[in-house]
């Protein structure tokens, strides 16, 4: 008997293999093999204008993005954009999952109401916001107007620029951070909360205090995949500001595509879509580490 059922469990497990196989050799193609290439790319003197073909340069791609100034701006403007972005976006989100955790009924209309932002593309979301910053005919200066603020030119100066994105982006992804801590919230046990408040605790206390501790793990988890959105972010800025004015909100990603596609160094292309995978990994493994250290075991 003992023979059969490890005969079957072989079975089950060569079929689950099986099925798994064609999943596995998907990614492999999709993920692995691109990264794999432009890691080798970031070797070469690959130019499209260069008519000689690539050749192997050694690390003088990655000496030739670490000594260009503009790339370095980049490096500053991507982070400043990530953090500040991250930041506000869990504050939103958090925020909001706390205030529609009190409502008794209602909850999934706005459920559906914060998520749809984030099923819109980044260039829908882009051009969305570029028509609602125009100077002479959007609808936030507009109303701007009235209060007496008076019209923002939203992409002619670097801060307006980067808070033009970092509006639009908040707008897009917080709805990311409020249905992750909504659920974690709704799925807590209520007993800690109730024994707080016979104790006396007022709410900003159950908040920081039991509330936040548990649902920590779980805003980590979307904290590091709101880091990897936002620093490669490039469809959502490309659409908005471009990149301007001048560098002030050009990220590595739109450095990178300048690098391949206006100036055709896909070497130097290359070497820094490295750079910007080893820090985001980095980074991801920081911020799991950090949030989730005091998660039970």
């Amino acid at each position: 008997m003992k023979k059969r059922s490890h005969g079957l469990r072989g079975g089950e497990n060569r079929l689950m293999l099986g099925l798994l196989l064609p999943s596995v050799l998907f990614v492999l193609v999709i993920s692995i093999v691109p990264l794999a290439y432009t890691f080798f790319l970031s070797f070469q003197n690959y130019s499209l204008l260069n008519s000689d073909g690539a050749y192997f340069n050694g690390i003088q791609n990655y000496i030739e993005i670490v000594s260009n100034p503009a790339i370095r701006q980049s490096v500053w403007v991507t982070f400043q954009y990530t953090i500040s972005s991250i930041a506000l976006s869990t504050l939103v989100g958090v925020g909001l999952a706390v205030v529609v955790n009190q409502i008794k009924k209602g909850k999934s209309f706005f459920r559906v109401v914060f998520f749809v932002p984030m099923m819109l593309s980044g260039i829908v979301v882009g051009v969305l916001w570029r028509f609602l910053f125009s100077t002479d005919l959007g609808v936030i200066n507009y109303l701007l107007e009235i209060v007496g603020v008076g019209r923002i030119n939203w992409t002619g100066s670097a801060a307006a620029a980067m808070a033009s994105i970092l509006i639009a982006d908040v707008w897009q992804w917080s709805s990311y951070t409020f249905i992750n801590a909504l659920a974690a919230l709704e799925a807590m046990n209520p007993e800690p909360v109730e024994a707080a408040k016979v104790d006396g605790a007022n709410a900003l206390q159950l908040f920081f205090l039991i509330k936040l501790p548990t649902i920590m793990p779980v805003v980590g988890v979307s904290i590091v995949f709101r880091t990897v959105w936002a620093f490669r972010s490039f469809d959502l800025i490309y659409s908005l500001t471009s990149g301007g004015p001048g560098t002030s909100t050009t990220t590595m990603a739109i450095e990178i595509y300048r690098l391949a596609f206006n100036q055709y160094k896909i070497g130097a292309s290359s070497a820094l879509s490295v750079l910007m995978f080893l820090i985001l990994t980095g980074l991801s493994l920081f911020i799991l580490k950090k949030t989730l250290k005091g998660e039970p075991k």
